[in-house]
C-alpha cells in the first residue's frame, strides 16, 4: 500500500538571508539532520561520519569524475545502506556519494549552525516523489507501507 508520508520541515536561516531545509531522520538508530538540497543530484553522506559509522561498509569506487561543492572529485566512492528513517518512514535502500564536507561544515559553524552529515539529493526525492510545502512546513513522501 502506498502511503504519503507527512514528515516536519526544519526551516534554518543562513547568512545573508539563505533559507536551508532540513528533517529529522535517522540513520543506523543514529538521529541526525537531513539537508534537502533539490539542486543536489546525488545524495551525499560526510566522509568523516561514514567512516565511524560503517567502518567495514562496503565501498564502491569509480572511476567517473564526480562534480560538487564547487569542485570536481575524481575516483568517486559511493556507500550502499539498508536503509535510513526520515520522520518515522522508512526509505530503502539507499546509495549516498561519500564526500568531505568539512568546507560546508565552516560555513556552518560560521552561522551557528549544526554541522551536516547527510543531504538528501534529487535521486531520492524524485524516487519518492517529495513535495516540500513551506507553508504547512512539511515534506510529502510517497511510501510504501
Amino acid at each position: 500500500m502506498i502511503e504519503i508520508a507527512q514528515i516536519p520541515l526544519i526551516l534554518e536561516e543562513i547568512p545573508p538571508k539563505g533559507i536551508h531545509i532540513f528533517i529529522h531522520g535517522k540513520i543506523q538508530r543514529k538521529t541526525i539532520r537531513f539537508l534537502l538540497d533539490t539542486g543536489a543530484s546525488k545524495s551525499v553522506i560526510d566522509q568523516d561520519f561514514a567512516n565511524r559509522m560503517f567502518p567495514s561498509a562496503r565501498r564502491i569506487e569509480t572511476e567517473h569524475l564526480t562534480t560538487g561543492l564547487g569542485a570536481n572529485i575524481p575516483n568517486a566512492v559511493f556507500l550502499k545502506l539498508r536503509g535510513i528513517k526520515a520522520g518515522k518512514y522508512h526509505l530503502k535502500p539507499i546509495t549516498f556519494a561519500v564526500i568531505d564536507l568539512s568546507v560546508v561544515n565552516q560555513a556552518y559553524t560560521s552561522a551557528k549552525l549544526e554541522p551536516v552529515v547527510a543531504i538528501l539529493g534529487g535521486d531520492i526525492l524524485n524516487k519518492y516523489r517529495a513535495v516540500i510545502d513551506y507553508r504547512q512546513r512539511l515534506l510529502q513522501l510517497l511510501v510504501e507501507d
